[in-house]
């Protein structure tokens, strides 16, 4: 008898990435680990042992997010891994352990995000996202600069009322069926899933209760805090003018070669039990975010609602779990670990008592903190970053609290130049429609309109401190 055939490994080669990009991450990664190791920085900064290593770690973080030199979420794990073996030890184990990292890396704001994705999955299930596309395109016709219009219109609509994130995985599931038929390549792909996630985050702005940085605003002015009335007269003009800036941007910058959108001519599943009880559950989740602060309920414990009834009736299934862009969860989770090291180890308060504020005008001092809070809540939650930021701005002498304190929320929510920079920003980067599971685009495709959306933000937000704010609030 012959001997059988070996069988063929299942297994891709290995190929060392010899991408120049990434050689300078690792090669900048390593460097500035080293020099933090050696504790160089110490002295000639004033830091703190603790807060030297955080500031290695952070360095390593963006060096290896910015360059991609290995997958983003290979970069959480070994923030959370810096974390453990490097930075826990040099904290007072007496109030700092590795579970501070552990816990923030597995987070409320993790539950959210599943909750997050499993509401998309099951919306896309059963084909409610077709259902809401079809009166889209029914309204806004197929021409793709109108449906792009429409599309980041109602995501920003939405996000005024909800979480972001909610509003990012409603849209994201019509998106789905809009670029069915939209060749691979076309902008129109990009600017789409660019305009939902970046729009979401816009809709950050308009009301107190549309993001959690301004609910935190809210409770630090008290009775200054401007009504809601007030505030929506501050905010929606502003969010008007960036969601005109971030259409002619995105349109310029990925041209489409698609004369009009479509859809499959397979009309929805009629509308049953199954389509119901996504709608019903969806709308209790919402409500749960808006409204379970009232009741003491986290949004990531509300989160959890979805993701017990959706797989407890079996409408969704194990393979779904599992097809769930867990790698996007652990981005999220490395981002949180980092936010909780810069603030534990006291590297936040050296960095905000340096700001360059003392002498300044009012009109300055709020410019010093919008640029900070832009670059902190860039490699951290915006709800960690204004944590951080109000009680630092808040005792700085010659400035008004009320305005001071809007300019960094909304400076905050403005922050968006990676993928781990906002929850929307995350969705984004994960969605595919690939079988294979590939994202329609690389962390640098999100980088430079990130970017750009975030410094032309800076300034629309500082012309309107200047001349458009002070009808409202007293400077």
């Amino acid at each position: 008898m012959s001997p059988e055939p070996a069988k063929e490994s299942s297994l891709a080669p290995l190929v060392l990435r010899l991408d120049p990009r990434a050689i300078l991450g690792v090669t900048l990664a390593v460097v500035a680990a080293f020099v933090t190791h050696r504790g160089w920085l110490c002295v000639p900064l004033g830091l703190t042992r603790p807060a030297e290593i955080t500031l290695g770690i952070v360095a390593v973080a963006a060096t290896l997010w910015l360059t991609e030199a290995v997958p983003l979420f290979v970069t959480s794990l070994v923030i959370l891994a810096l974390e453990l073996v490097w930075l826990s030890p040099a904290l007072d184990p007496a109030h700092h352990g590795p579970t501070l990292f552990l816990n923030a890396f597995f987070s409320d704001v993790t539950l959210l995000f599943l909750g997050g994705f499993v509401l998309s999955v099951a919306i896309e299930r059963t084909q409610l996202d077709r259902r809401i596309s079809r009166a889209l395109l029914r309204r806004a016709g197929t021409s793709p600069q109108r449906v792009l219009l429409a599309m980041m219109i109602a995501t920003s609509v939405i996000g005024v009322w909800m979480s972001n994130t909610a509003a990012c995985a409603l849209m994201l599931g019509p998106a789905a069926s809009m670029l069915a038929r939209v060749p691979p390549g076309d902008g129109f792909r990009k600017a789409l899933l660019l305009g939902i996630a970046f729009s979401a985050n816009l809709g950050g702005l308009a009301t107190p209760i549309s993001s959690p940085p301004n609910a935190i605003v809210i409770r630090y002015l008290g009775a200054e805090a401007p009504s809601f009335a007030v505030w929506m007269a501050l905010a929606v003009p502003l969010q008007v003018v960036l969601q005109l800036v971030l259409l002619v941007y995105l349109g310029r910058r990925y041209p489409s070669g698609v004369k009009a959108i479509s859809l499959d001519d397979e009309p929805p599943r009629p509308f049953g039990r199954p389509q119901a009880l996504v709608l019903g559950v969806f709308v209790l989740t919402v409500a749960g975010w808006i409204f379970g602060g009232a009741l003491s309920i986290s949004s990531g414990t509300v989160a959890l609602l979805p993701v017990v009834v959706f797989f407890g009736t079996h409408l969704l299934r194990a393979p779904d779990l599992r097809a769930l862009p867990w790698d996007v969860i652990l981005l999220i989770g490395g981002g949180l670990a980092l936010g909780a090291a810069v603030e534990q180890s006291g590297l936040a308060a050296w960095a905000t008592q340096r700001l360059p504020t003392t002498g300044l005008p009012p009109f300055v001092v709020m410019g010093v903190v919008a640029v900070f809070a832009v670059v902190v809540s860039s490699v951290m939650s915006n709800t960690a970053a204004v944590n951080l930021l109000a009680p630092v701005v808040v005792g700085l002498e010659g400035v008004p609290s009320a305005p001071l304190l809007l300019v960094a929320a909304f400076a905050c929510t403005l922050s968006m130049p990676l993928p781990v920079s906002t929850p929307p920003n995350a969705m984004a980067y994960g969605f595919s429609v690939d079988p294979a599971g590939r994202g329609e685009f690389t962390a640098r495709d999100m980088i430079v309109p990130g970017t750009f959306l975030t410094i032309v933000g800076l300034g629309v937000l500082a012309a309107f401190t200047k001349l458009w704010f002070p009808r409202f609030l007293v400077f």
